[in-house]
Order: structure tokens, then sequence, then C-alpha cells
């Protein structure tokens, strides 16, 4: 409970003729609703009141009154839910729209920045310095540090409480937004463009920048092991080479992880990645898109409320307004947590893998190729190099002024019209509708297209030796129709002998075929 100053109940009258002290002097407040109480913050304070964003991103094991992170032109602002900080029930569903639509209060100190979510506006206060009443907390809680008064409107028949801007930017495990410093006006100083691969941790969405990433792949066969400890929950044998694979949710939340035969890991993608201390995998719910960006398009934060939040590069903002953190790859590499284990199991399994590094050492004399591995119907893969980036389908297209049964719409991609190609129907298979489908975006020529997969399976990193010419009875008989399209067959293995063989999608030919579909109908 807070406790009442009790000296600054009745300030003493200045003499007369002397200019009033910050006690008798007019204060501004602007104030706000929760249900039926009433709150101010000094104006002084407030940067800008918004409506509620309609995407919040939520901040892995926040606490409970973290409602998440929003883009506000270019700056990423956490969100604090008021009415859950102070208590307050759930909130009632009501018919008004109006009274729906919630507010934030951006309130700043300096080069920090908050979001303080509310119900609803109320007015701009002037008030004496002598209707205000300060409190003194007793470190009862998080109300009583927040609450630091409170204001005697009406002859005492109207309380409102004024909330401490300051100790709301200082309340534990909220992350600060740090404004960013200039603005790019030019194309040119972009930089070089780089890509990430998205993920989904089950609780939030990450990155890592691509060129870091060694593969990703189905989740294989774990297996248990004595190094099963901390994050680590078994091995797999990677092509000969024995590797640990991490529970990544739970190693970035800092929580307990899944146990092996407890938890079904159908489903589950492995991204692999070489640290300080050899190769490791991390497993993951899902992959969603490969991203570019810009250096200048990665948002910074000043302090991130996530246990292992060094290892947070930045936030990257989708076109949907959603926000995706991207990991710092070098950190991570370098992360104790991942380097220790890898080390321990090479030294473990030591002489286990020396067919893998033969191959290694002879892949580094070799020109690398990286493949994304798709499903249509059957199983394709696409040289990166013509993939500019992989989105998820979008649900709103716009109607082309045509009827053409392999095209699915067209796409307004960043002012960029993009025709969305339906492979299903382009090859004669059976249509697919699916929620999990993605879309592949390559340029050919001037132009960009879009295919759309069912799904992303995986992104092999090899070597050029290992994508072999197309010869007579090479291509499977599922997908002889597609096989005008078909530029080479990429081996996923680490011998000739023992291999999957994916056949590699020529983009110019099927960009061709729609050429030549369009001209017949």
């Amino acid at each position: 409970m807070a406790h009442v100053e009790t000296d600054t109940l009745v300030p003493p009258a200045p003499p007369e003729g002397a200019v009033g002290t910050g006690r008798t002097k007019a204060d501004i407040f602007g104030s706000f609703w929760i249900d039926q109480a009433e709150f101010a913050l000094p104006v002084g304070a407030i940067r800008e009141v918004v409506n509620e964003p309609r995407n919040i991103s939520r901040v892995p094991l926040a606490p409970s009154f973290m409602a998440g992170l929003f883009n506000l032109r270019g700056m990423i602002i956490p969100v604090v839910d008021l009415r859950i900080l102070l208590a307050f029930p759930e909130r009632e569903d009501t018919q008004d729209a109006e009274d729906k639509v919630r507010k934030v209060a951006i309130v700043e100190n300096g080069d920090r920045c908050i979001g303080i979510l509310f119900d609803r506006s109320g007015e701009v206060l002037n008030v004496p310095g002598s209707a205000r009443v300060n409190f003194r907390a007793d470190d009862g809680g998080i109300k009583d540090v927040v609450i630091d008064g409170v204001l005697k409107l009406d002859d005492g028949n109207r309380m409102v409480q004024v909330l401490d801007p300051y100790e709301m930017l200082r309340i534990e495990r909220v992350p600060k937004a740090e404004k960013t410093v200039g603005h790019r006006e030019h194309e040119g100083d972009l930089g070089k463009r780089h890509n990430c691969i998205s993920f989904q941790l089950g609780h939030t969405t990450c990155a890592i920048d691509l060129r870091y990433v060694q593969e990703v792949r189905d989740m294989p066969e774990v297996n248990k092991s004595l190094l099963a400890h901390g994050f680590v929950i078994g091995t797999t044998n990677l092509r000969g080479s024995i590797i640990p694979i991490v529970d990544f949710r739970s190693f970035i939340g800092n929580e307990e992880p899944i146990k092996l035969g407890q938890t079904s890991l159908t489903g589950r993608k492995l991204l692999i990645m070489k640290t300080e201390g050899g190769m490791i995998g991390l497993m993951v719910f899902s992959i969603d898109s490969i991203l570019p960006y810009f250096d200048t398009d990665v948002l910074p934060f000043a302090k991130l409320a996530l246990p292992r939040g060094n290892i947070v590069r930045g936030c990257l903002v989708q076109e949907d307004e959603q926000l995706v953190m991207l990991l710092d790859h070098q950190k991570l590499m370098s992360e104790p947590g991942l380097v220790g284990p890898a080390r321990t199991c090479q030294e473990v399994h030591d002489g286990e893998g020396d067919d893998e590094e033969e191959a290694t050492a002879k892949a580094e004399h070799l020109e690398r190729r990286t493949f994304i591995v798709f499903t249509v119907s059957n199983n394709f893969a696409m040289d990166t190099c013509d993939v500019s980036e992989v989105i998820s389908k979008p649900v709103d297209l716009l109607d082309p002024p045509y009827t053409l049964e392999f095209v699915e719409g067209i796409l307004n991609l960043r002012g960029e019209l993009i025709t969305l190609i339906k492979l299903r129907q382009l090859y004669g298979y059976d249509a697919l509708e699916s929620e999990d489908q993605k879309v592949l975006i390559f340029r050919h020529g001037e132009q960009k297209y879009g295919i759309v997969v069912d799904t992303v399976n995986e992104i092999v990193m090899t070597t050029a030796d290992r994508v072999k010419p197309v010869g007579v009875g090479d291509t499977p008989e599922s997908i002889r129709v597609a096989s005008e399209d078909v530029s080479g067959i990429l081996q996923i293995g680490k011998t000739d002998e023992d291999h999957n063989s994916v056949v590699v999608m020529d983009v110019a030919s099927v960009v061709a075929r729609c050429v030549r579909e369009y001209g017949q109908a």
C-alpha cells in the first residue's frame, strides 16, 4: 500500500508577489480511462497517442502485461497493457465500435520510448500543483511504483491517479525502444542486399542470415545420447557426422527443453549451423520465408526482454507490419551454450566423421551452390540464385484481366506487380488449397514472377559436382510432364551411391511454358 506524504498536502503559501513554486503553479496532464478509473500522465512525457495497432508481435517469455511490439514509422515500440499491469478484470465486450478501439500513449524519456495501452482517452487537465497529492511507494508491487500520486479535482469528488512515466520506462523485463538516427533517402544508401530465413519458435518469429545456415531440412531421427543435457535433446547422424540437436525454442527462452519420446517431432525443421566448436542442429517449429533485407532495415533495441537478448541483432518489419527478430549470427556462432555441446560431440565421436571431413575439404575447392527443395505434388529444387525471396501465399490478390487456369492472380509486392503461377494446374496435378502454401518469387528478364508451391521442405547447401545433367530415363515418371522444365538432378547425400535425387527446375523454361499456354488460350 502506498503512503501519502503529508508534507505535500498543504504546501506553504509563497510570499506576496513571489513567483509560484512547482507545487502551486499549474501543471498539465493528459487523462485516460481503464474501466471507470481515471489516470493521468504529464503531457511533457507523452510523445503522441495512437490507436491500438492491429498487428502487435509477442515477445517470448515476457510478463503477462507485456502486450508485445509494434512498428511506429520505423521505430519498434514495446507496449504495456495497463489493464493487466494494474490487475483490472478482463475487458467486457461492447457493442459500441468506438469503445472497442483502445489507445496507446507513446511515453518518451530522452532516447527511450514505451507504449501504454488503455481503454479510452480522457481530456487535457490544467491543474494547480496544490491539487496533487504525492505518494511514496513502499515496494509493495508494481502498482505502488508506477502510481506516484493523485489529482484531487472538483472539491475532491474527482480523483485522478497519476502515473510516473519514468518508472514505467524502468519496469523490469520490458524492452525500451531506441530512437534510430538518420534516414535513408536514396536507394544508393542501402548497401548490399542480404537474405535471411525466417522460422517459428512457437511464440515468435525469428530469422538468421541465410549465408550462415549450412542446411535446412526436415527433422531427422534423433537418438538418445549421454550428451543430452541443458538444451541438447539428443544427437543425429548427418551423413556420417554425429551432431547435437538443440531445442532452439527452449534455448532462446531459457525454458525446460522437450523430452525425447514425450513430444512428437513430426513436422519440425532442423537448421544446421557451424559454431566455433563444430556443427550443431537447431530444432525449430517451422520455416516461414526467405526475406530480403538491407542492414539499414534492421531496427535496433536498447534492451530486449529476452533471456538471451544478446544474440538478437534487431527487428525486421514485414509487409503486414509483423515483426521478425533477426538473430546476430556472429554472437550465435560463439554462444557458449551452443559451442560447448558442438565441441564435446566432436571430441566424443572423434574419427566417426573422417569421410565427411574429407568431403568437406574437397568441397572447399568446388563451387558452392544452395538450393531450395519444395513440393508441388512431387519434390523439386530451385537454385537460390534464381529466387529473390519466399513468402506465405497471400490472401488478397488482384484479379488479372484474363482468365488462365494456371494463374493464381497478381500480387502487389512493394509496388511491383507479380504474376503468381499455380504449378499444380500448369502441370496437370490435382488442385490443392492449403494455408501452408508458399510463393517463390523469382526474376526472369525484367519481370518478376511467383510460383505457388505446397511446402518449402529444405534448404540444401552443396557443391556444383552434386548437380548432374539430366539423362534419358533420369526423370521420374510422376513428373514426366515437367521434364522439359528440368535443368539437372540434385543429389542430396554424401556419395553417388547413397543419395536422394531431386530434379532442379529451370525458371526460364517455366516462364516459356506459361507463354506458350497463354498463346494457346
